[in-house]
Formats: C-alpha cells, structure tokens, sequence
C-alpha cells in the first residue's frame, strides 16, 4: 500500500513537473529564439540603439495609419580597402543605403525584430557613409548592426547620428527599457511618506499591540472579521462613489461608452466599435440593465463594490475550506483580501476587473470544492462550469485557468476516483460543454467576424486603429531588475517587470491610468499609499513564506484529494502568471504589468498570507517570543489601517 502511494506521488510529481515547466519553457524560447517578439538582448560588440527620446505614458502612433521614418547615420572611415558582411537587425522594416545607393532592404511583419545582410564587397579606402532608414508601426525604431571580416566600423554604437519622425539630427543612444518618468521624483517616496505619517502610523501600531494583548487568549466567533472587513469595505466603497466620477478610471470613460453603445443600440458593438468593446459583455450588459432603472453613473459602481465584498467571503470560504483549523486563517485570509490595495482600487473605478475577480475566483474555489469532495458530484461540477462560462463573458483571463480546471478534474476521476477512461471523458465533456454553452456564443461571434475567437484592442483591425506604449520593446534586465517601487513607486512600472507587479499589487499605482504621477487625481491620500509600500514588505515575506508551506505540503503527505485541491490552485496560479507575464513580452508596455490582471488569484494569495502569517505567529509563540509577537500584530494594524486610510482619501 505504501508503495502504491508512493508510486502515485511520484506520477503526480512528475506531471506537474511537465505542466509547470514546458510553458515556462515555450515563454522563454519564444523570447530569445523565435523572433516574433520585440524582444532583445544588448551586446558591447552590437547593441541595439535608438532615437533619444523622453520617458512618457502618452499613446503613441494612435490614428496615424503610417510608421514615421527614423535615419540612422554613421560614417566609417577605413584606412585601408577592406571586404566584409554586415548583419542588420531591427525592429521595423529597413531599408539600407551606402554611400547613397540602397544595398538591402527587409519588410516587418509584426513586433518582433527582422534582419538583413548585407554583403560590402570590396570598399575602397576613406569615408563610407551607412544610411538605415527604420519603419515601425508597432514600437520604437531599434537598429542594431554587427560588422564581420573587417566591417567592425560599421557596427553600432552610441556615436552614430539619427534622425527622428521631426526631422532634427542628434546622437543616438543605447535602447534601454529600465529608464523611470523622471516626474516620479517630484512625488512622495515612501521614507518621507512613512516619516510624515509616523504619528498616525504608530497609533495604529499601538492599537493593534493592545487588541492582540487583550484578545490572544480568546477565539473570535467565526463571522465576526469578514462581517467588520465588509462592513469596512462598503463604507469605502460607498464614499468612493459618491466622491469618484465614473469616467475617473483605467478607462473608465470607455468602459462607459460600451455601456452606451448597448443602451442606444439594443444590442452588442462588435469588438472594433470602440476602444473597449472588445471585452465580453457580460459586465456591460449588467450595467445596462442598471442604467435603464434609473441608476446614475454612481450607482452603477453598485457592481464592482459588491463584487469586491464577494471576494473578501470567497477568500474566508477557501480558507476554511481547505484550512477549518485554526479558524484564525481564514480570519486572516479575510482581511488580506479587505485590504488588499489593488482589489481596493480596482473596484473603486468602473471597470469589469471586479466582477471578473468574483467569478473567475468563485469557479477556482468551486473547482477545489469539486477535487475535495468523494466522487464528481454533477450539482458541483455544474456550478463550477457555470462560474467558469460567466467568468469567460466577462473577461478574457480566465480562460487560462480553463483547461487547468478540465485536467485536474479529469485526473481526479481517473487517479483519484477509480472511473473508467470514459467516464472521465464523459465528466471533462460534460463541464467543458456548459462552459461553452454560457459563453461559447461570444467567442464563435468574434470568430465569424474576425477570424480569431479572442480581439484585443492593441490588434483591431482597420485603419487608424494601431498604438503602442513606451517602452514598445523589452530586455533582460527589465525581468531581472527590482528596486524602484521602494524608491519611487508611482509609474515603476517603467523600471522592470517586478516593480510594476509591485507597486500595483500594494497601491494605485498607475493612479487610474493618469499620463503621469504628477497628474493624479485627490481622491486618495498618497502618503498612506506611498508609505505602504514600505509596510507591505512583511506582507509579500509572509505570503511567499504561505505559497512555500502550502506547496510543501501538496507534494508531501497530505490526503490525496487534498493534494489535489492545493496542486490545482498552484498549477493555476502559476499558469495565470505566465500568461500575464507572457502578455508583457507580447505586448511590451509599460502599463501591461499591472497586478489587477492577477486579481482572479485573490482567495488562493489571500490563503497564503494567511498560512504565512500562522505559522510565523505560531512559531513565535513557541519559542516565547512575546515582544516579537506584539510587533508583528502591530505592524498587522498599521499594515491594514494604511491601506484603509490610502483610499478613504
């Protein structure tokens, strides 16, 4: 028997291996091998460079159906006759002159970058002048040139000349996606935010240093924290709709032209009729509803603030799902997810994240629910295909966590469950069907209209309709760096991939999509904010310290449904994290790494803050180490109540 157990771990593991590490695998070669992504790696001996331009959050290329034209320049002179090859990289279409006649030519064919060569034959001695004229649509005008065989004056460095779209001559310089808005500076970072808050700060402090003095001995009834967060919550939220103009948001007044859009119509735009009618329309159709009883424009915030409470239950119901005892985690689990900043935010503006973030959250724990259960239970199975279905005509990400949910379920009926092959199939057949019963409908729509089933806005067809955002290309070192968001948080996104995810995950970072931190709006306190980024340190170590215990445990000796349930919530949250990390390297702007995008993951970081915390709380009880615990409770208040003063503004 032991055997056959261990046989089986042995089999999960290795499956899990081959569905965690092939994606990650394919993201990485299509990174550095395939070429289709913009996408590329400096050299000393060829790098890549560009037109000197200012750091900005501005569209670019928006309505201009043409690529402006960038000239590169650089005369080489050799000293002695000289045969050679030179290897041209760009990312755009080129066309290559030297000394005035063209040479070489390569046309673009979407972001990533393309090549030509370009063959010297025998150069005379003197001055030779190489003109590369660059044409992208889709991002900045990069060009990088290697000389081989004696060409090696021609290679690029940071005295050629260029020419922008202006006309004006200046120096180029090296491409580099790490460079921050200099306008970051001119706002709080969080040491002087978290001096200047200090007072307000340590009182909370002590509050919560008293509160766990006086409470440490007694259990709290089970509703009580979850009931406060959301009696908190909604105290929030409805201050934010009354101050908050709807059209004060990510594209929040879009969001409410879709809106419109329904209500003059009767019926659904198609992707290309608006910047954001490519999302599904579940949402909208909702609002619309709301819209024709009367509702204003505040009032039809009435979705995302009660989607938002529904997330601070469904990450208390996870947590005492999978963890009943002690009941202090799934307490916990409910307060992380009433003061988690990017669900805060998210739900203060008017958008779908919200809903999405219920729904999508609501058929992962549905589906936990399904892998911890003896058998298949059709009323389980059914509702978690529904949840799914809704989630999907809301919006796009949860179709990542689709097909993960389709094969644990299918490998708990066969591994787990004993049932034949074709029962199994039957049972995937059945909950894939419904899903796509519920939303197969819109995704077919866009198919028939468009030839692919998913349109995103940064694709639509048509003239006119082609944009990028800085940096429009991306680097190494924009996925290896992190730093900037403890510096200066606002817009780090700039800086690298971690500061991005950061600094939005723990505050508003991109401040509702403001062209720039000197532009935001003053319906939040920012110096809570900023402070917070500080506070939010202990958080994010207990969290990874959760995410590490509980993945120790589902490769370890629990029961195997419970093994299950938790691989099912790792698999998933790793797949939704590859592809939001994939759609930066798509997409490589500086507002793609924004952490609403992970906001389907809620309950399953909620559950690991909780764990973490725990266990961290529990050893130091051990060993009595009563002062440490007294700070870490107050550092819990002063955590939670920087985050409600943030956005009670």
């Amino acid at each position: 028997m032991r055997g056959s157990a261990q046989r089986e771990g042995a089999i999960e593991r290795g499956v899990i291996a081959l569905l965690w590490s092939l994606p990650a695998l394919f993201l990485l070669l299509r990174c550095g091998a395939s070429g289709e992504l913009p996408f590329v790696v400096q050299s000393d001996s060829a790098p890549w460079i560009t037109v000197p331009a200012p750091v900005s959050a501005q569209l670019q290329q928006w309505g201009e159906p043409e690529a402006p034209v960038v000239t590169f320049l650089h005369r080489a002179s050799l000293p002695e006759a000289t045969e050679g090859n030179l290897t041209l990289r760009a990312l755009g279409s080129i066309v290559v002159r030297l000394d005035g006649a063209e040479r070489a030519s390569a046309d673009a064919s979407g972001r990533g970058p393309v090549e030509a060569r370009l063959d010297l034959g025998a150069l005379g001695a003197g001055v030779h002048e190489l003109e590369v004229e660059v044409r992208n649509a889709l991002g900045p005008a990069l060009l990088s040139v290697r000389g081989d065989g004696g060409a090696d004056a021609f290679s690029t460095h940071t005295g050629w000349s260029v020419r922008g779209s202006d006309g004006a001559l200046g120096l180029a310089v090296l491409a580099d996606d790490t460079r921050i808005d200099p306008r970051t500076l001119a706002v709080e970072s969080p040491g002087a935010a978290l001096a200047g808050k200090a007072d307000t700060l340590l009182l909370l402090a002590t509050a919560g240093a008293i509160a766990f003095l006086v409470l440490r001995r007694h259990a709290l009834p089970t509703l009580v924290t979850p009931g406060l967060a959301s009696l908190a919550w909604l105290y929030l939220s409805f201050a934010q709709a009354l101050r908050i103009p709807g059209s004060v948001g990510f594209d929040a007044r879009h969001h409410l032209e879709y809106v419109g859009l329904i209500l003059e119509r009767g019926s659904l735009p198609l992707a290309a009729e608006g910047w954001s009618t490519y999302h599904p329309p579940l949402f909208y159709l909702l609002s619309a509803a709301l819209a024709q009883l009367g509702a204003s424009e505040a009032a039809l915030k009435l979705l995302p603030m009660l989607a938002g409470v529904g997330t601070i239950w469904l990450a208390w119901w996870l947590a005492r799902r999978l963890l009943p005892d002690p009941p202090k985690v799934s307490a916990l689990a409910a307060l992380f997810a009433a003061s988690l900043p990017v669900s805060l935010y998210s739900s203060a503006y008017f958008s779908n994240e919200s809903l999405h973030a219920l729904l999508a959250g609501a058929a992962l724990v549905a589906t936990v629910d399904c892998l911890l259960c003896e058998g298949l239970p059709k009323r389980k199975l059914v509702v978690a295909a529904l949840l799914f279905g809704l989630a999907a005509l809301t919006k796009f990400t949860v179709l990542v966590s689709l097909p993960v949910a389709a094969f644990f379920l299918g490998w708990k009926a066969l591994r787990v469950e004993r049932e034949s092959a074709g029962r199994a199939l039957a049972a995937v057949a059945a909950f894939s069907g419904i899903v796509l019963l519920v939303a197969g409908w819109f995704y077919l729509r866009n198919l028939l209209h468009y030839g692919t089933p998913v349109v995103g806005n940064w694709a639509l067809p048509g003239e006119g309709q082609l944009w990028w955002q800085q940096p429009g290309f991306h680097t190494p070192a924009w996925y290896a760096a992190f730093g900037e968001a403890l510096v200066h948080p606002f817009y780090s996104g700039f800086h690298s991939f971690w500061d991005g995810l950061y600094s939005t995950f723990w505050g508003d970072a991109f401040v509702a999509g403001r062209a720039g931190p000197t532009l935001r709006h003053d319906f939040w306190d920012y110096g809570f904010m900023a402070a917070g980024y500080w506070l939010a340190l202990p958080a994010t170590a207990l969290l990874l310290l959760g995410a590490g215990l509980l993945l120790r445990e589902a490769f370890g000796a629990a029961s195997q449904r419970r093994r299950l349930a938790l691989l099912f919530l790792a698999t998933s949250s790793w797949a939704v994290f590859l592809a939001f990390a994939s759609l930066t390297a798509e997409l490589p702007f500086f507002t793609q790494v924004k952490a609403a995008y992970l906001l389907v993951l809620c309950a399953p970081l909620a559950l690991c803050f909780a764990v973490g915390f725990t266990r961290a709380d529990a050893w130091l009880d051990s060993h009595g180490w009563l002062a440490a615990q007294v700070l870490l409770y107050a550092w819990l208040a002063a955590h939670a109540g920087a985050v409600f003063l943030s956005y009670a503004g």
